[in-house]
């Protein structure tokens, strides 16, 4: 093998010298394999060129710059032969309970790694299972010099960079085109032994804003903010860091941008898309440290990103063509939706089986507008559930009728489904669970405390029974499933490929989406009358991330309160921040759930989430764990009145929604917009955070406050009518509107009415 590398790399010696040798001519070679890839190169640069974009390599100092393809300048390395070695002392990241530390001094320079060490601790099990609690970094940090050698590697270059490493270490750098419009670029040291993380560090220009980065509460505009990339659970307010039920942005235990979906992807406002596309923990500095760069590091001997040039709607396109975009859900699966969940205290199978009776008759009494009803608390019947972890809290006779009832309603039942498998169940001792390093079965804690295994999701084996497991539940007679969890894999977790924890975290829930859209996928091909429809939690990016296989997302569990941390207030970043990565489908649970920090959800809190929901892709009825199920007639006749015209006003968006998703699945343009999208250049729209577009004619302002019966809404450029009263305001400007507790703030552009699409664009269920 040393034998191998050495010769491997007395290759591309030699064609770098042969490439070398042309430096004089500067001349321009197209490359093999893409007739629309051009290779220039100079005495002091090398460019690498397509239609879309190009990116240009000064040799010495080293240091890349990123263009589009009419040249204009997006996006440049930091602090090019101007760095010396760094010594890192031995330093605590993330700070425990689990957040990021403010940092001076860091080292902004291109293509930067630590040698030394890096280390994570996490949360073993129970309620933060998986998530980081602390780690420790230190070493010394070098980074790249000159280039000293060039070689064609298909449509791309291959490049080999001295570094400040005084041991003679080199970077391996690979760049390619991908697609018109996309740029990848993979850096690998040589040698790799003792490199502990890598980084990489770009000029931010004044104002430069940040957006995207999926699931983040705190903000739109990222632009100061350090962020940690990995899955996380259960960060919720008003634990030890903030007053039981306040509205605080402080999130416990990790930090107000802690989120069970986070992407390591974000568009820039000076015209460029940034893919991190590897799974490791990963850390981005968006000028947290210094006011003109942004760097992001990750805990491994590599460093893999894709830049897209351009400006947002061109970017989101290229970009999220190639991380993935949910796709196109079948009608019913975007109408009014009915979770009946399980308490996590006092339920039992006869009280569970009475809620669900109770439910068949108030639907039909009340009326209630429904496409879907999930049973949580379902089963296989008389199998014990074959090893899978659920809480089955009704019987096969009970269950069986209910689903009969509500297929005769023309309702859709839905299951619940996540990874865990009982320790000692059949498809453990078959050997699909994650181990330890001794190759037995990992046991760790559930939420509640008991005993669960993981499956294994790289075992071929394992997927194989997890997608016949999807079978039998479609078989009884469900149209889809929840898919919970998947946040929980710890670092010294072992997997059937060979990986760890360490870089299985993040991308545990990619496979876990991506083996359930291969099972619905194939039930649907065999049952062509079926379309099946599924929801998760937990996801990542990546090329592609699990957006390419979810049917949509729930945002984890809420705070029944109104604060932007986790409660009512957290929704719309949370939703629009995951929608321009690709995430499109985002369905709150209406009224919260987590009321365990929280006080019960109120009949104020319970409409007015009901309204925010209203005019979002996923309208879904939840409950909190304690309380239980939320629904209308949980409160009293005026509610019950308010969620059904809220219900219908819903029905009549889904059309456009629909509409919307399937030039979402074409453009990567999703169907909830932030304005700072929808109307470039306004600087008042781009701060709204309160505020979306569904599609480009309906302006959505929902009241998140507690007690509000007004509100200020931002009217971007352009005649905006309240489709109720008809009164017209002219933008751009800021008005206060009315909105007693009955009402949603939703504006319409005037002459249009977007809830009445063409006849030729409705389609059937």
């Amino acid at each position: 093998m040393k034998g191998g590398r050495s010769r491997a790399r007395g290759r591309r010696a030699t064609a770098g010298a042969v490439l070398a040798g042309l430096i004089p001519l500067a001349g321009c070679l197209a490359l093999p394999g893409s007739a629309r890839a051009a290779l220039t190169l100079t005495p002091t640069e090398i460019v690498l060129s397509t239609p879309g974009a190009t990116v240009t390599v000064q040799r010495d100092p080293f240091a890349l710059s990123f263009s589009t393809g009419t040249g204009r300048a997006v996006l440049s390395e930091t602090g090019a032969g101007t760095v010396v070695p760094k010594l890192v002392p031995a330093s605590i990241d993330p700070l425990p309970p689990g957040t990021e530390p403010a940092r001076s001094g860091e080292l902004y320079a291109p293509l930067s790694f630590l040698v030394g060490t890096a280390t994570v601790q996490q949360y073993n099990g129970l309620v933060w299972g998986g998530n980081l609690l602390s780690g420790l970094q230190a070493g010394v940090e070098y980074s790249a010099r000159e280039v000293t050698g060039v070689a064609r590697d298909g449509s791309g270059v291959s490049l080999t960079v001295a570094t400040t490493d005084p041991t003679g270490r080199t970077l391996h750098l690979s760049i390619a085109p991908d697609g018109s419009g996309l740029l990848q670029v993979a850096v690998t040291p040589d040698p790799a032994t003792g490199v502990a993380m890598m980084s990489d560090a770009f000029s931010s220009p004044p104002g430069e804003a940040f957006y995207g980065f999926g699931g983040r509460h705190n903000a739109l505009n990222q632009r100061g903010q350090a962020l940690q990339s990995f899955v996380e659970e259960e960060n919720v307010a008003g634990i030890s860091s903030a007053p039981l039920g306040s509205p605080a942005t402080v999130l416990f235990p990790n930090g107000p941008s802690a989120a069970y979906y986070p992407q390591a992807e974000f568009f820039s406002s000076a015209g460029y898309g940034f893919l991190l596309a590897q799974p490791e923990l990963a850390f981005f500095r968006m000028d947290s440290d210094t006011p003109n760069a942004w760097s992001v590091a990750t805990e491994a001997p590599s460093l893999r990103y894709v830049v897209a040039p351009g400006r947002a709607p061109t970017a989101i396109a290229d970009l999220t063509r190639r991380s993935g975009r949910q796709p196109v859900p079948p009608r019913w699966a975007l109408g009014p939706m009915l979770d009946r969940l399980v308490k996590n205290v006092g339920e039992s199978r006869s009280n569970y089986q009475s809620e669900l009776e109770q439910d068949m008759t108030n639907i039909v009494r009340y009326r209630l507008p429904l496409t879907a009803y999930r049973i949580e608390g379902w089963g296989f019947p008389g199998s014990g559930n074959d090893g899978l972890s659920l809480p089955t809290f009704v019987s096969a006779p009970v269950q069986a009728r209910i689903i009969a009832r509500l297929r005769a309603l023309h309702i859709h039942p839905l299951a619940y489904l996540r990874p865990w498998i009982t320790p000692g169940s059949a498809p453990d001792r078959a050997g699909y669970t994650v181990k330890n390093a001794q190759g037995r079965t990992y046991v760790t804690t559930s939420t509640a405390g008991t005993p669960i295994a993981l499956l294994d999701f790289t075992n071929p084996a394992a997927v194989r029974w997890w997608k016949g497991q999807i079978d039998k539940v479609l078989n009884l007679g469900f149209d889809g499933f929840m898919s919970d969890f998947g946040e929980e894999i710890l670092a010294d977790m072992h997997f059937h490929d060979g990986e760890t924890g360490l870089s299985m975290h993040n991308r545990y829930p990619v496979l876990y989406q991506e083996a359930n859209r291969q099972a619905v996928n194939a039930y649907m091909r065999a049952h062509p009358g079926r379309r099946i429809w599924f929801f998760n939690r937990a996801g990542y990016s990546g090329t592609p991330g699990s957006a390419a296989y979810e049917g949509g997302n729930f945002p984890g569990d809420e705070t029944t309160n109104w604060g932007q941390a986790s409660g009512l207030a957290s929704l719309t970043p949370d939703m629009l921040n995951r929608a321009v990565d690709g995430a499109f489908g985002y369905g709150t649970d209406i009224g919260g759930y987590y009321d365990i920090t929280t006080p019960p959800t109120t009949k104020a809190l319970f409409l007015r989430w009901a309204e925010w929901a209203a005019l979002s892709p996923i309208f879904r009825l939840h409950g909190a764990g304690l309380t239980g199920t939320h629904t209308p007639w949980s409160f009293d006749a005026q509610t019950v009145r308010v969620y059904d015209a809220l219900s219908r006003l819903h029905e009549r968006a889904v059309p456009l929604i629909l509409a919307l998703w399937r030039e979402g699945d074409r453009t990567g343009i999703p169907p909830t917009r932030p304005l700072w999208l929808q109307f470039p250049g306004d600087a008042a729209a781009a701060a709204q955070e309160q505020e979306w577009m569904l599609g480009p004619h309906v302006l959505v302002a929902p009241v998140v406050s507690e007690g509000a019966t007004a509100r200020s809404v931002v009217f971007p450029p352009g005649c905006w009518e309240d489709p109720v009263s008809h009164r017209r305001v002219r933008g751009p400007l800021t008005r206060t509107v009315t909105a007693p507790l009955t009402a949603l703030p939703y504006f319409f552009s005037c002459g249009t009415d977007p809830f009445r699409l063409p006849r030729t664009r409705r389609r059937r269920r």
